[in-house]
């Protein structure tokens, strides 16, 4: 008899036993509910760190984009010789560029080509005289020695080499600046014309 009592208060005790451990986790259960919250908000600050990565990389992106290729170009600029800018008019301007960015372009010691040309109906023959002008000495608003460009009007621009007949004809205008016009040899083109004839009856 007193075997079966022990075996039955044995089993009354792990019954107990159990309900406590089966009440033990809900004991716990604010602290689950805080790591929840620290889950969301290490979650919210990953969030926020990989964004700004991705806006900062975007800006660094843009910047390249708008001035890191003007600032590799200017690097190619070799200051000891002249260059040439090529407009989209066709107008060629000669120079030392002195700067440039995706705005505008700074060129000094300007100089430009003018054609003057001559006809003469006797010989039906047109002769034109290419003359390197600097710029200052014979437009009438007597403008400064340096131009700034529209870096839209600009096609591209190129560094000259000292061999150039351009650089040349430079070099010997400042050795006699008075005289202001360099003519290289003229080129002679003949033209056959006829006159129209009336087709009308």
């Amino acid at each position: 008899m007193e075997l079966k009592v022990k075996k039955e208060f044995i089993v009354i005790m792990e019954f107990i036993s159990r309900g406590r451990q089966n009440v033990h986790p809900a004991a716990g259960q604010p602290s689950g509910k805080r790591g929840g919250f620290m889950g969301r908000l290490m979650r919210i600050e990953i969030f926020t760190v990989i964004l700004g990565s991705a806006l900062l990389l975007a800006a660094v992106a843009l910047y390249l984009g708008f001035s890191g290729g003007v600032g590799s170009e200017s690097k190619k600029i070799n200051d000891k010789q002249y260059q040439a800018v090529f407009l989209n008019n066709g107008q060629v301007y000669f120079g030392k560029i002195k700067g440039l960015n995706n705005k505008f372009v700074d060129l000094t010691n300007v100089f430009y080509i003018e054609n003057n040309a001559s006809s003469a109906s006797t010989t039906q023959s047109q002769s034109t005289n290419y003359t390197l002008r600097k710029l200052g000495t014979t437009e009438l608003h007597s403008p400064e020695d340096e131009m700034i460009i529209n870096r839209e009007q600009v096609t591209f621009w190129e560094n000259l080499k000292d061999t150039s007949q351009v650089v040349t004809k430079i070099k010997e205008y400042y050795q006699n600046p008075s005289s202001n016009t360099q003519t290289n040899t003229p080129s002679t083109q003949n033209q056959n014309t006829t006159s129209p004839q009336n087709t009308s009856q």
